[in-house]
């Protein structure tokens, strides 16, 4: 079975999903893996283009991301259908397989498209308009969706990774056996477990500081409550200067806002959730969100909207809490519930855990998925 994603094993939502899908079907096949580096395994590695990588230094092409995001992506899918090796199942990840999936048809094999979003109209509607209150460019363009509208009609089965990103698929007329919903495994065991021993009462917001993210409606709730002995930490790096300026001024009114632009796992997860009250993920749009699982596995409190995917392992109030997107003072109300009562931390924590631990094993990943990818072979 062929792999494929323009990622790094392990770094970013779509290098988790790629580690996850190599640790879930390598006993079941034998694996080949065209990405940008892994290191559970020997992969297809596929280097980055010279030209593309110096003309992104350029600052107004840099801009026009939703460009740069399509050429990077286009040569990555060109090389990997080029090189594709004979196989009996071929995978690719939503964007940057289209030549992929195509290739593998004229051959005859089945093909999966591995969907880390929503349907792709849904999640550029929301990427628009937040992006439009900042004055960005928003990643997705008529020539990427065009793409991501091929790919879908080039696989033979689509995976997404909740029942949230499968309903926008049938909204817009897929056939339910065309898509296929397999939750993410996670192994509680390399997490660790919060102990909630800070005198400060710390929210933290992990991921790409994006508009669509939401990030802007969770410094609207902080900046609201003006909470004593409190912090807001955004884990993450601005993806421009109109966000930039807008975390300048947020910083400037309170300066218990910070900015850590770190890779979370190079600064530690004791450190990012471990030290944290609550991670607050205000997402518009997220076809899964893996930093509300990696939070509920280090039993900490999450608050996240109903518009990611993972707030399907949330039962409100009792193990998280969920609110509308682009609410703050729904987001104002929860943190200021949890900072009000901070026993309830540890109790809401562990009932986050434990819900990871047994929702999410490696077991039901290969039980529910494994079974798909085989009945495309007969």
């Amino acid at each position: 079975m062929v792999l494929s994603a323009d990622a790094t094993e392990g770094q970013g939502g779509q290098g988790l999903n790629l580690h996850h899908m190599i640790r879930g079907l390598g006993e079941d096949f034998d694996l080949s893996v065209y990405c940008r580096a892994a290191h559970s395994l020997q992969p297809c590695v596929v280097p980055r283009s010279e030209l593309l990588a110096g003309l992104a230094r350029i600052p107004f092409i840099r801009r026009a991301r939703d460009w740069t995001s399509f050429l990077a992506e286009q040569q990555f899918d060109r090389y990997v259908a080029g090189h594709l090796r004979e196989t009996e199942l071929v995978q690719g990840t939503t964007g940057q397989c289209f030549e992929t999936l195509k290739a593998a048809r004229g051959r005859h094999r089945p093909t999966i498209l591995d969907c880390v979003t929503t349907h792709v109209d849904d999640f550029s509607a929301h990427q628009e308009q937040e992006c439009q209150k900042f004055g960005v460019r928003p990643t997705i363009n008529g020539t990427r969706r065009r793409r991501i509208l091929d790919e879908y009609r080039e696989a033979t089965l689509i995976r997404v990774n909740s029942e949230h990103s499968r309903r926008t698929f049938l909204d817009r007329g897929f056939s339910p056996e065309s898509i296929v919903t397999i939750l993410p495994h996670l192994n509680v065991a390399e997490f660790p477990q919060a102990e909630f021993k800070e005198s400060t009462f710390r929210i933290a917001f992990v991921g790409l500081l994006e508009p669509w993210k939401g990030f802007h409606y969770l410094v609207d709730a902080y900046l609201k409550l003006g909470l004593p002995d409190s912090e807001l930490v955004f884990w993450g790096g601005t993806s421009s200067r109109p966000v930039a300026r807008y975390f300048a001024e947020a910083i400037a009114k309170n300066p218990s806002i910070s900015l850590r632009p770190q890779m979370i796992r190079a600064a530690g997860l004791e450190n990012v959730y471990g030290r944290a009250s609550v991670l607050v993920h205000p997402s518009l749009t997220e076809g899964f969100g893996y930093v509300v699982a990696e939070a509920m596995a280090c039993g900490i409190p999450v608050i996240t909207t109903y518009n990611t995917g993972a707030a399907e392992l949330i039962r409100d109030g009792e193990n998280g809490y969920l609110v509308p997107p682009g609410d703050s003072s729904a987001l104002a109300d929860r943190i200021l519930h949890l900072h009000r009562n901070p026993a309830l931390l540890p109790v809401i924590g562990a009932r986050a855990r434990c819900t990871i631990a047994s929702a999410m094993t490696l077991e039901g990943f290969r039980s529910k998925y494994v079974p798909h990818l085989m009945g495309l072979l007969n």
